[in-house]
């Protein structure tokens, strides 16, 4: 799988965070509306089991015929989506997916077959999306568990991406190959997530008064006033 195929599965993964994030923060219903008509779609058609896991595959938008097996380590931030919007236990059961294709290979590969069981492309660019899910699994169901995985990436992360000067990316799980490469959303994204759930608890910070984008960045909800809001969005 190239590199502008999985940008394109990433951008896809994006937008479906749109909705339930942007009803939580703004409190449109028509945006609920839209999360709820599409996650109802998302969950008939590209969900099924298999080896006792559930995985989401790609489908066709037409007709909903199965197009591959492929998953990517961009969807990985859909167990935190859907944790969010309280369908706790399809989350804790997609956490599970993604922590095993994890542990599995030692860190997260970019592109992974769950039906021919093989990478499709080996690359891990530090990316932030299963710490994310770890984060707030941990947070709204109080699980030790959760804290317990981000403690495994982390120390996969220290294995085998830090270098003598920073953290690199990986060319691919499958050698660990390192690429003399770090992309700044490794602190702006990743570190954060794990910031937050190693220092839960401590009063520092409190995600029921926030809420983030799709690139960490936190809202707090006290500041958007609904009148104005609704002014300037036309809700």
């Amino acid at each position: 799988m190239d590199q502008p195929q999985c940008q394109h599965l990433r951008r896809c993964g994006q937008l479906l965070r749109i909705p339930v994030q942007d009803y939580q923060l703004f409190g449109d219903t028509t945006i609920g509306r839209i999360w709820n008509e599409a996650i109802a779609a998302v969950n008939a058609n590209l969900a099924e089991e298999q080896d006792s896991l559930l995985w989401y595959g790609r489908v066709n938008m037409d007709d909903g015929s199965r197009t591959s097996d492929v998953i990517t380590l961009y969807d990985a931030f859909f167990p935190a989506l859907l944790v969010l919007s309280g369908d706790t236990a399809r989350a804790e059961r997609m956490q599970r997916t993604y922590d095993h294709v994890w542990r599995i290979h030692g860190l997260e590969p970019t592109a992974y077959d769950y039906g021919k069981r093989e990478v499709r492309a080996g690359d891990y660019d530090l990316n932030p999306e299963i710490v994310e899910s770890a984060y707030y699994l941990y947070h709204f169901t109080g699980k030790p568990m959760y804290r317990e995985m981000a403690v495994q990436y982390w120390g996969d992360i220290k294995k085998h991406c830090r270098t003598d000067v920073a953290f690199t990316s990986i060319e691919d799980v499958r050698t660990m190959k390192e690429k003399d490469y770090m992309p700044t959303f490794f602190f702006a994204e990743t570190m954060k997530y794990f910031y937050l759930v190693f220092s839960k608890g401590n009063g520092a910070f409190n995600l029921d008064e926030h809420v983030f984008n799709t690139e960490a960045h936190p809202f707090r909800r006290s500041t958007f006033e609904p009148v104005e809001v609704g002014k300037r969005l036309a809700l």
